[in-house]
């Protein structure tokens, strides 16, 4: 009889949820409040994600917010001004403490992979076009600024001309960065990476298994992997 009731509750995505919440003490607060603004959103949050105090602030036509199955989304808000985003969370993604994704403009994307952790993150994807691209199985620890573009402008006084444009930025699988870095725009990190605390990423690292520390960062050692086990 006890194997069959397991059998069931997995079977039941909303049973597991429910039976998850009470563990963690979470069953009577409220998941997240939500504000909608325009035409044409969609929401799509699967039954088995946990929103803990979320808030959902959209104000925009067209844009997508998907949060697939056993996501984990604590103290997180998601913010859109504009037209035709998309913000993808994968599977069993979890945002352990808070995070804020914030998207400005039009036809911004952010995108992140299966079994990504987060313990306090920023992410920004601002101006027409740009794009956050994050891969399956990374680590981030606390206090963490990831963005697209500077939301203000820089003019060259000689050509009156902007240039700090936005540029994409792409982190591979399995990356790990440490507290308190900064990720700017243009920016890139390969499969295996680690990013030293406190670091700031100003570029593109094509080499996998370094890391990179400092500001700017740079290589300081190569050939290596990471793992979220302690191994003695």
């Amino acid at each position: 009889m006890k194997e069959q009731l397991k059998s069931f509750v997995k079977q039941s995505p909303f049973l597991l949820k429910t039976i998850r919440n009470i563990r963690e003490g979470k069953l009577f607060k409220k998941p997240y409040s939500k504000s909608v603004k325009g035409k044409n959103n969609i929401l799509k949050i699967k039954t088995s994600a946990r929103l803990n105090n979320c808030k959902i602030d959209v104000v925009g036509n067209s844009n997508q917010i998907t949060i697939e199955s056993e996501s984990l989304l604590n103290n997180v808000i998601i913010f859109i001004r504009g037209n035709n985003n998309q913000i993808t969370i994968s599977k069993e993604v979890k945002f352990n403490r808070s995070g804020e994704l914030w998207i400005e403009d039009d036809f911004c994307e952010l995108y992140i992979g299966e079994n990504s952790t987060f313990e306090e993150t920023h992410i920004a994807v601002t101006e027409p076009n740009s794009k956050i691209t994050i891969g399956i199985d990374c680590m981030f620890a606390n206090d963490i600024d990831i963005r697209t573009g500077d939301s203000h402008s820089i003019i060259d006084t000689k050509s009156n001309k902007r240039i700090n444009h936005a540029q994409d930025v792409v982190i591979a699988d399995h990356v790990w960065v440490g507290a308190h870095t900064s990720i700017l725009k243009g920016s890139g990190l390969a499969t295996n990476s680690i990013v030293a605390t406190r670091s700031v990423v100003t570029k593109r690292f094509e080499e996998q298994g370094v890391l990179i520390a400092g500001i700017p960062a740079k290589v300081i050692k190569q050939d290596i992997t990471w793992d979220r086990k302690r191994i003695y």
